[in-house]
This record gives C-alpha cells, sequence and structure tokens, in this order.
C-alpha cells in the first residue's frame, strides 16, 4: 500500500483522470458489438463497465475486504433513499402545480438521466474522485471536493445556450457537488443518500415540465423549491447529528 500522502494525492488525481478519460470513451464498447448506445441494453453495459473500471482503480489501494465500505456502497440502502424521499418531497408537491407532466418521457430517458446518472456520478464524483483524495489521501474537505466539484460543473456547460446560461448551469452544477460531498461525509459515507437525492431530484427534473427543468440551472420556481429541499436536507442533518451529540464539520476544511 501507498504511505507517501503525496503519493497517494498524486494517485488520486491521476485515477480521477483515468475514469473520466474511460466515462468520455466508453461507447466504443457498445460500437465494437453494435448495439444502439442509447438501448436499455447498450446504456445497461456502459453504466456497468464504468462501475467496474471504478472497482477496480479503487481496489488498486483499497483491500478487497475494505472495497465496498470505502465507496460507502455498504450503506442502509432503504435508510439512504428514505432520508432522500424525505427532503425532495417538496419538488413532488409542488412540481405539479406549477407545470405539466412530462407526456414525451420515455422509459429509456428516465433510466437514462435519472436512475443511472443519480448512480454513475455519485459513485464517480463522490464515492470514487472524492473519497481518494478526503478518505484515502486524507486531505482537506476543500482540497478533496474541489477537483471533481470543477468537473461536475464543467460536464453541465453544454446546457448553456449562451455564456451567461452555461455559467448559471455550471455555477448550479457546481454547489450540488459541493451539497452532496457534504451530505456524503455528514452521513457517514453512506452513498446512497447522495444517490437518492440526485436520482429523486432528476426524477422531478424530468417527471414535470415546467420554466427551467430542461435545464440544471432551473428556473424561479424550480430553484427556490429546490432551495428549500436544500435547506430540509441541511435541517435534517444537523438534528441527526445534535441528536446523536455530535457536530457538523467535524474534519479537516483546510488542510491540504
Amino acid at each position: 500500500m501507498i504511505q507517501s500522502k503525496t503519493a497517494r494525492i498524486l494517485y488520486s488525481i491521476i485515477a480521477s483522470i483515468i475514469i473520466i478519460f474511460f466515462w468520455r470513451n466508453i461507447g466504443f464498447v457498445t460500437t465494437l458489438f453494435d448495439i444502439p448506445s442509447n438501448s436499455i441494453l447498450g446504456l445497461s453495459i456502459k453504466a456497468l463497465l464504468l462501475s467496474l473500471v471504478t472497482l477496480i482503480l479503487t481496489i488498486v489501494v483499497i483491500r478487497p475486504k475494505e472495497l465496498f465500505s470505502f465507496l460507502g456502497l455498504s450503506g442502509n440502502i432503504l435508510k439512504g433513499f428514505g432520508i432522500a424521499l424525505l427532503c425532495v418531497l417538496p419538488l413532488y408537491l409542488v412540481f405539479p402545480f406549477f407545470g405539466n407532466l412530462n407526456t414525451e418521457l420515455t422509459f429509456s430517458v428516465f433510466y437514462d438521466r435519472c436512475i443511472l446518472t443519480g448512480f454513475k456520478e455519485e459513485l464517480v464524483f463522490r464515492a470514487f474522485m472524492f473519497g481518494l483524495l478526503f478518505r484515502y489521501a486524507k486531505t482537506g474537505f476543500f482540497w478533496a471536493v474541489i477537483l471533481p466539484a470543477l468537473y461536475f460543473g464543467s460536464v453541465h456547460l453544454y446546457q448553456g445556450h449562451d455564456a451567461l446560461s452555461a455559467l448559471a448551469a455550471f455555477g448550479v452544477t457546481f454547489i450540488g457537488a459541493l451539497y452532496f460531498s457534504w451530505i456524503y461525509v455528514e452521513w457517514n459515507f453512506n452513498i446512497w443518500i447522495p444517490i437518492g437525492l440526485h436520482t429523486l431530484m432528476n426524477g422531478a427534473w424530468h417527471v414535470f415540465t415546467m420554466e427551467g427543468t430542461e435545464v440544471a440551472a432551473g428556473g424561479l420556481v424550480s430553484n427556490i423549491v429546490r432551495i428549500i429541499s436544500i435547506a430540509l436536507a441541511i435541517a435534517i442533518t444537523i438534528y441527526y447529528h445534535k441528536k446523536r451529540g455530535g457536530k457538523i464539520f467535524d474534519y479537516p476544511i483546510w488542510e491540504f
């Protein structure tokens, strides 16, 4: 196992670059076997391969028996999605009054952009990229979150139709990365909570059509409700720690 902190940080960064490169070029697999890239089968194969590569890159530095625990996959799934559902409930209560059901939504789109996207992005950006820097290399929260947050924001730049809207999409998703990472840490690295939050939020954005839900930046009403949802999650997290006699941010923030 790598002992040097500098070497651990370097591995974390290199492994992050490798997984992003693989993600961006994973389409070659479905092309090679002549499988429609956006079919249920094609989407599932790409998600499975991405997950396998993530596990392989993690197991290089983490003992096999600790692999699922390190990535947060051994956390309580029901608890994770239960907490997430409670936090995003405002979206599902308010959106029907200000928007309409998306009658053009297909299962393949829902499967890809809600279920798979929520799982893949949290596994890669939170459990893997953030996890390697924060849990393995032992950098402070700020330094661990900045790399995945920057990339997480950048992959949503395409949603803007001009410089300002692209910047808005980047800003919202960058803040989202900070939020999901904080939730991940405060709930004892149960990755199913940020996966649940991400999946259910994406679900509301696609199940309903209203101003702003066609992009990550959102509109006025959707962003107000999103802020309420985030505030609710923060309040529940603070209450959780207070009840257990703990406190939030009980870990290094700025140390490198």
